[in-house]
């Protein structure tokens, strides 16, 4: 079977049409220039007019998903759980000047297009006893604020059962202006948002009091900030370290200025592909740019190693670049094939921007191969003229360093091979330690602004992560019986004697409220009224906003709104646990209660993590061992290429084990990334001694000659790949962080193991099928 499709596979690319894209005829050079200014104009102009910056929690959702359901489900009866607290601190918090100017900020955040309602001590409601029932009115009403003393006021306000530890500190000592967005459509909007706000501060004289704003707006705000900083700076600075290294191999600026523009146009084709789908740029589509650049790179030097030994064989143009492209063409045929499967791979990561994460850089490759091997190459036959440097250039010192290690490797090749084993073997226990963990907070350090403005927020109020326990009964106001919602009131008390629970909220606490102000504020009535009549009749009386955001018009759908002080959603799933069994320890007939908001979504995401790794190391092996398999024929041959390329992968989560660096949405990118680009070399490699092999040379001779002739621009181009991803660990961001570490990690792995370990089972594997011969005989 495996005869029959490597017969086939060799039938295809021996076919004129194929060997006409494999082997491509050099192109006139104003039709390169023309290609190259096309995708640059049209894939900026996508990018100024279309790119959509957004990392909402949603995106990270599939459409069908339950959670997402539920989401969009409950936001046609409630507003959404968006929000930004901004905190004040100070001595005169309560003066009429200070009051006037909290209700002014209020009132310019309320008239925002994307805010849908800003609360504060003097924009909520508050039910108190009249002679004739109970009467809604405001906390603290800016237009009589010179009847009262500001220590009247501050009493008042924490008098209030609902305001303390959410609008005010519990100790007073603290004043809050929350804000809630309309449903947004780009982070771009959350950004605009915290900008109004810290304006309208400044203008009104509170920016003194100010100690900072957190929730998840600002969370989206300062991953925005984080996301465009890291691709603005990191991206340039790559590309440039790249061009350096370039020059540092081929000596001459002419092929070096070819190779950025290359680099430039694959990453805007990249981009300007994402604008133009329309989908979002995320934290996750933010590593695209720095990823397209350091391929594009790499794949750059083994057309100029290629290139540099044709030149050192006395060919002139433009048989040089011909040669050249012949030389290199075939295995980096493959490499695309390869690393497009090991990108493709994350598509089976059940999160649409790792998905698309996984189809933009499969694009991205196929591209960069079209701009390296047809684009490039009119270039440097029209411009590139002279002689490069010699042995004593870049290549020499990685000629010197490929031989050594390959050397050592076919000398010791038993003992290399037990001694990686045993390494591995030892150190594989730490796999078993990383875990699935997202915080969104964690990915910013301790001395960031919004970890700061977190940490003060969470030491006067409420938890700043929110979450609904949504309830629906079976008929039309359900929720008008009092025994039913006494019920739910049980459920509510215990999950507000939870730790981890800061602050729960309900149309049962209103109920109550009214029933304790109906009752002349007598403490024995803050409580449930005692028959459905008396609780329709404050129902009727009650004229205030709040009820409304509760529960539906119908009340046959309620919500239980809860501040939360965890952050991470492993921590959020355990709460989730614990609310879930003592929702089912309550004797709930007819009642059907599910979780959702933000929290929900954030926890959802560990079992989608945990998931699309495996699916997605699993997808990449089986796609790139086939395609090793057709290659080289071989079942042994394709075990062997492949051997070098998942032990780096080991040693990758081997140092997130120990290193206590949790799977998330940057991490969960690294096994196909490394799968992909590792195999690259492998293929060159590998190809280079398959020829000689077939030509019936020795086993040590032909491992010596494919050094010779790839291992230098293989060692060359992970030190190139492997200096670019270590910039990324220059970030304030810890996702590109990690992903950097743990991608220069991976490469530097798979380059040893490629000049240390491929050479040793070549060796093992030649005496193998010596002594079967010699058997045979």
């Amino acid at each position: 079977m495996i005869d029959q499709l490597h017969d086939f596979f060799l039938r295809v690319v021996r076919h004129p049409w194929f060997m006409r894209v494999a082997q491509p005829p050099i192109m006139r050079w104003r039709k390169a220039v023309l290609i190259f200014v096309l995708i640059q104009m049209i894939g900026g102009a996508l990018i100024a007019f279309r790119l959509k910056l957004d990392n909402a929690p949603d995106n990270y959702f599939p459409v069908d998903s339950p959670a997402n359901v539920l989401e969009q489900s409950l936001r046609k009866d409630f507003p959404g759980d968006e929000f930004m607290i901004g905190v004040f601190k100070g001595d005169d918090l309560y003066t009429a000047p200070r009051l006037k100017a909290i209700e002014a900020v209020a009132q310019d955040m309320e008239d925002h297009p994307s805010v849908d309602r800003t609360m504060a001590v003097t924009r909520v409601d508050h039910i108190a006893s009249s002679f004739d029932g109970f009467v809604v009115e405001p906390l603290v009403n800016v237009k009589k604020l010179r009847r009262q003393s500001p220590e009247d006021i501050r009493e008042r306000v924490l008098a209030d059962r609902f305001v303390p530890g959410w609008l005010a500190s519990k100790d007073g000592k603290a004043l809050s202006i929350v804000v809630r967005t309309k449903d947004l459509s780009e982070s771009r909007e959350r950004r605009e948002v915290v900008d109004a706000f810290k304006a309208s501060v400044k203008t009104h004289g509170l920016e003194p009091a100010l100690v900072g704003v957190a929730g998840t707006v600002p969370l989206d705000s300062e991953q925005l900030e984080s996301m465009v900083g890291d691709s603005t700076v990191f991206t340039p600075i790559v590309t440039g370290i790249g061009l350096l290294l370039l020059y540092w191999v081929v000596g001459k600026p002419i092929p070096v200025l070819i190779a950025g523009a290359a680099m430039g146009t694959t990453v805007v084709f990249c981009v300007g592909l994402i604008a133009l789908i329309g989908r979002p740029f995320t934290l996750v589509t933010a590593m695209v740019p720095t990823l397209i650049s350091a391929y594009t790179a790499a794949n750059l030097l083994h057309l100029y190693a290629a290139l540099k030994r044709m030149r050192d064989a006395g060919f002139h143009r433009p048989k040089r670049v011909v040669f050249a492209m012949q030389a290199v063409n075939t295995p980096a045929l493959f490499n695309v094939l390869t690393t497009a499967a090991g990108m493709l791979s994350l598509t089976l990561v059940p999160i649409p921007p790792v998905q698309f994460f996984g189809v933009v850089c499969a694009i991205g490759v196929l591209v960069i191969y079209f701009v390296v091997f047809y684009l490039v190459p009119p270039l440097l036959v029209k411009f590139d003229h002279g002689p490069w440097g010699g042995d004593s250039g870049g290549f020499a010192w990685t000629k010197r360093l490929s031989f050594a290690m390959a050397r050592f490797s076919m000398r010791r090749a038993g003992w290399v091979v037990g001694v990686l084993s045993v390494l591995i073997l030892a150190g594989s226990t730490l796999v078993f330690k990383v875990e699935a963990e997202t915080d969104l907070l964690k990915f910013f350090p301790p001395e960031h602004r919004l970890s700061v403005a977190t940490s003060e927020v969470e030491k006067s109020f409420a938890g700043v992560t929110a979450m609904e326990v949504v309830v629906d009964g079976a008929a039309r106001d359900t929720f008008k019986k009092t025994d039913i919602l006494r019920v739910i009131q049980a459920v509510q008390r215990d999950i507000e004697r939870m730790p981890e629970v800061d602050r729960t909220f309900s149309v049962i606490d209103l109920m109550e409220e009214m029933n304790w102000a109906f009752n002349e504020e007598d403490p024995a009535f803050r409580a449930l009224p005692d028959n459905d009549r008396m609780l329709a009749q404050l129902l009727l009386i009650y004229d205030g906003d709040d009820l409304e955001e509760l529960v539906d018009p119908d009340y046959q759908r309620m919500r239980i709104q809860l501040n939360m002080n965890v952050h991470g959603a492993n921590a959020i799933e355990a709460v989730m646990n614990k609310i879930q069994a003592r929702i089912d320890l309550a004797q709930t007939p007819g009642l059907t209660w599910q979780m959702a908001g933000f929290g929900r979504m954030f926890a959802d995401q560990e079992d989608l993590l945990v998931q699309g790794q495996v699916r997605s190391f699993t997808g990449a092996f089986l796609q790139i061992f086939l395609i090793m398999l057709l290659l080289w024929r071989t079942f042994p041959a394709a075990v062997i290429s492949m051997l070098p390329n998942l032990a780096p992968l080991l040693f990758v989560f081997m140092l997130m084990g120990g290193a206590g660096i949790h799977l998330d949405m940057a991490t969960v990118l690294i096994a196909g990334v490394v799968l992909g680009i590792t195999v690259d070399d492998t293929i060159h490699l590998f190809h280079q001694y398959q020829l000689r092999r077939e030509k019936g040379l020795g086993v040590v001779f032909s491992i010596a000659r494919s050094i010779d002739v790839a291992g230098k621009a293989v060692l060359a181009t992970s030190v190139l790949l492997v200096a670019q991803f270590m910039l990324l660990t220059a970030s304030n961001f810890v996702p590109s962080v990690h992903f950097g570490l743990l991608t220069a990690t991976g490469l530097i792995a798979g380059q040893v193991l490629e000049l240390v370990l491929l050479p040793a089972l070549l060796v093992l594997w030649g005496r193998m099928q010596f002594r079967q011969k010699w058997l045979r005989v």
